[in-house]
């Protein structure tokens, strides 16, 4: 049974979610079309200038649904303009008062009235289709732009429009602006909010893929999916189907493209698409190179050139022009025709030249054909694609293997795919069966095993399980599961036990975990090198538990550590966008979560708070991931205007249009997160999200003592990089400093020395080295860190009666918060305003602000509604404060 939260879709009579109610003709809000609709909306508002908006596209790329959002805002400023009209009997030059609709048969009459009439009430006029716009009306069209008293706003394709028409933006009467298919980010977006972001990343992945950027195509799919009951609820998230979504609307669309072909062209695209992308080299050895200029001449194919990073040698490759025509011709050839056309590629393709995707897609054209490839070439295959991040395919090759070999490494390969998939349960059935009929291999699947127990929170199966490991296998576990309670000083002992073999098959995910528990003890300089000796040495071969290009997600950390937050920023983005055109289902959420973590610490909240969403369609598979992103996401809604949402739009990534964190952040902590977590890699951000939490309510004692335990336990672990985290949050919250302050804990790098003397500055009062501390986390990237610590030294200056010192500071802190974006934190509370407050005056201003009553107040900080009120009296008379909601607005900075 679905979950309040996520409610069963409509139902359907075949059981699977109706279409009534779920697919709106357009989805709530524009998505990817936000910078043409700012360009549309400037120049249609504009007093002078062009008279108006040609919007042109091929047919299908969402023209119309463009055109009626401007059109909408419009006439919202409209009616604005219209009552500031009355009440001043002017209103302001150029503003349209009105809307009309036309469609192209109105013109002939609507416009030249207009020309006659002279109206002084400027209207816009939006037209859609204007291409069927015959000579006369584009000519009276071009003289009413010509004159500047109305808009027109046109939405036409504009490879069929009349030339008089093409001349209004030729002579700049109006402005063209172009709309092509929707990029890859913006189509996910667009996916994932006509299913109201419940269908799961999977399915967005697909359908976004299949429609290439088309609204209209994607919007038909959708409903096809729905139409043939594809699209399934299970715990409460919709999943898509195998099948490929087919109804007549759709081929309708696709007709076109293949309406003039002929039978032989077609069968060669049949051929092509049942193995694409092709090597251009191979389908010229097939194909007469006469038809596949003829087929390119038609726009039916497309060759795409290597990648800029590709090896060096590598072929052009050759696909149908549009995914969904290669969808619908696999669709519609016979089962003996496919065998036949894939068993031509397997006797025509090289083996000895394939890249690692073409030996995946070499093997499945074997398994389609209906053969089982030989074991060496179909072990390489598995392995591949669990390095290309092709996990359905390293699933069904290695269950392949299994069932066709029954060799101990296909059994290992197929645990090691289910892993990688996050299907534990699966995963764990599969072992039982190796167990029961081939025991001989269950040794082989201990280490798979062991670490799916880890990752499941099920601490006495995985330590079971890995009292069958040895050696640097074990070890290797060791490090793992010291790293999952957050002894990193032990995982890193474990680690180098592993590291000192090279030819160890755990060689690498060991190097990540030293690298990630040298970076959370403070030690980035070292993480650094080892990921410089961690590049050099591991080899393409080597199949890791955790993705081989998960070295550079572990370099970004070590680089934000090191203060190195460009650089970081950088790889991050550069890695999140690798894996979502690649459709790495998965990997694209862990590696969002640590561009996440890098924006949030670079004070840009609400770029940060999308990458920690939690809607079924961000699944980072590894429960783990999962977990932080949902603590990063309470840290991020807590730095948020506490009026504000916490919920984003136009999530990057292609996410779900608004991150679900309820207002104010106040997610149960508890939830979904297993025991031990608290002492486990996560304790010090779990620990941080609760002392948010609690400081927000008032119970400043609750938030001091969480992040002073949280320091204890990590320096009793060694963990030194955490301790510099929590003792610099305390100082933001304004709490009570924790004795640590005063030492020099062994940390490299100017920047986590620097998050530590800005909490030892605080404390102390030492302006000078708060004023050395800005400017280090200035230059590092970290502006909203140096933007509180310039309101902290203003405060500290005013104090002192340096009057033109606090108001440089606190001209320097807005100047960094231009770069954060919407942002409120405690530090910048009454930011540049004189009177001194004190925590407890600021701590009731606070409250106030955030609408309690003096009694709610009362109750969390355990005094009496007249002290209380009395504070706040005093509050508003320091400030200037008229109400609560003057008082909401000092508070922001």
């Amino acid at each position: 049974m679905a979950s309040p939260e996520h409610p069963t879709p409509h139902a359907a009579p075949g059981g699977s979610p109706g279409l009534d109610g779920l697919l709106p003709l357009h989805p709530p809000t524009l998505v990817g079309r936000e910078r043409e609709l700012r360009t549309a909306l400037q120049v249609l508002r504009a007093a002078a200038g062009p008279s108006g908006v040609m919007i042109v596209g091929a047919p299908g790329v969402g023209k119309t649904r463009l055109g009626e959002e401007t059109a909408a805002r419009m006439s919202c400023s409209a009616s604005s303009a219209d009552r500031d009209a009355g009440a001043s009997g002017g209103g302001r030059p150029g503003a349209v008062r009105s809307v009309q609709r036309l469609i192209p048969a109105q013109v002939a009459d609507t416009v030249p009235r207009l020309l006659r009439s002279g109206s002084a009430r400027p209207r816009l006029l939006w037209i859609d289709d204007a291409h069927l716009l015959a000579g006369p009306d584009a000519e009276c069209l071009r003289e009413l732009t010509r004159r500047s008293t109305h808009k027109v706003l046109l939405a036409m394709d504009g490879t069929e429009a009349h030339p008089r028409l093409q001349a209004l933006w030729k002579d700049q009467c109006v402005v063209r602006l172009e709309v092509g298919p929707l990029d890859v980010l913006s189509t996910r977006r667009l996916t994932s909010a006509l299913f109201e972001d419940r269908l799961a990343w999977p399915g967005v992945v697909r359908l976004a893929a299949m429609s290439q950027g088309n609204p209209t195509l994607l919007r038909e799919l959708a409903r096809a999916a729905l139409a043939r009951n594809l699209v399934t609820s299970q715990g409460g998230t919709w999943r898509l189907g195998d099948a490929v979504p087919v109804s007549n609307a759709l081929r309708d669309l696709v007709a076109r493209p293949l309406a003039d072909l002929t039978r032989q062209d077609r069968r060669i695209l049949e051929l092509i698409a049942l193995a694409e992308p092709v090597r251009l080299d191979v389908l010229e050895r097939i194909v007469p190179a006469d038809t596949l200029l003829a087929l390119e001449d038609a726009g039916a194919v497309r060759v795409a050139q290597p990648r800029a990073d590709a090896v060096p040698g590598s072929e052009r490759s050759v696909t149908l022009a549009h995914p969904y025509v290669a969808q619908v011709l696999r669709q519609d050839v016979g089962p003996l025709r496919r065998r036949h056309c894939l068993r031509i590629w397997t006797r025509k393709v090289p083996e000895s030249l394939l890249s690692p995707a073409e030996r995946v897609r070499l093997a499945q054209w074997h398994l389609d054909a209906g053969e089982l490839p030989e074991q060496e070439p179909l072990r390489e295959a598995v392995r591949c694609a669990l390095r290309v991040h092709d996990v359905p395919a390293a699933i069904r090759l290695s269950a392949a293997a299994w069932y066709g070999h029954s060799a101990a490494w296909a059994a290992e390969l197929h645990a090691r795919a289910l892993f990688a998939d996050g299907t534990f349960d699966d995963l764990h059935t599969f072992a039982e069966k190796v167990a029961a009929g081939h025991p001989e291999h269950a040794r082989a699947l201990a280490p798979v095993q062991a670490r799916a127990f880890l990752f499941e929170g099920r601490q006495d199966q995985a330590e079971e399980t890995a009292q069958q490991l040895t050696g640097t296998e074990r070890s290797a576990y060791l490090a793992l599961a010291a790293a999952f309670r957050g002894r990193f000083s032990a995982a890193l002992d474990h680690a180098r036990a592993v590291l000192r073999d090279p030819a160890s098959p755990c060689h690498a995910e060991s190097a990540l975990i030293a690298t990630g528990a040298l970076t959370r003890s403070g030690r980035p300089h070292d993480a650094l090198r080892l990921y410089e000796d961690l590049r050099g040495r591991t080899s393409d071969d080597e199949v890791c538990f955790f993705e081989a290009d998960a070295v550079e997600e572990a370099h970004a950390l070590a680089l934000l550590y090191a203060g190195r937050l460009d650089e970081a920023e950088g790889i991050l983005a550069r890695e999140y966008r690798v894996a979502l055109e690649s459709n790495l289902v998965g990997v694209d959420a862990r590696r969002g979560i640590g561009l996440g973590l890098v924006l949030l610490e670079r004070g840009r909240i609400r770029e940060a708070l999308p990458y920690f969403s939690s809607t079924p369609v961000c699944q980072a598979a590894w429960r783990p991931w999962t977990i932080r992103a949902a603590v990063h996401a309470i840290i991020a809604a807590h730095c948020l205007p506490r009026d504000g949402s916490p919920s984003v739009t136009g999530p990057p990534g292609g996410r779900s249009d608004t991150a679900s964190v309820p207002a104010g952040g106040q997610l149960d902590m508890a939830s979904g997160i297993p025991d031990g977590l608290a002492r486990g890699p996560y304790a010090a951000e779990l620990a941080v999200a609760r002392a948010w939490q609690a400081h927000r309510t008032g119970e400043q004692e609750q938030a001091r003592a969480v992040l002073h335990t949280a320091v204890d336990a990590a320096l009793e672990s060694g963990t030194y990089g955490d301790a510099v985290v929590l003792l610099h949050e305390t100082a933001r919250l304004g709490l009570p400093a924790h004795p640590a302050v005063g030492e020099e804990l062994p940390v490299q790098g100017d920047y986590l020395t620097s998050r530590l003397h800005f909490a030892r500055a605080v404390h102390t009062g030492d302006a000078e080295l708060l004023a050395r501390v800005c400017r280090t986390l200035a230059d590092a990237g970290a502006h909203l860190y140096a933007a509180e610590g310039h309101a902290e030294l203003a405060r500290l200056q005013r104090r002192s009666g340096r009057g033109r010192a606090a108001t440089a500071s606190t001209v320097r802190a807005r100047a960094l918060l231009r770069d954060c974006g919407e942002v409120s934190t405690p530090a910048l509370h009454f930011l540049g305003d004189p009177a001194q407050l004190s925590e407890r005056e600021r701590t009731v201003a606070r409250l106030a602000a955030q609408g309690l009553t003096d009694k709610e107040i009362a109750q969390r900080l355990v005094v009496s509604p007249r002290t209380v009120s009395n504070t706040l009296y005093r509050v508003y008379q320091k400030v200037g404060a008229t109400d609560r909601r003057h008082l909401r607005r000092l508070l922001s900075p």
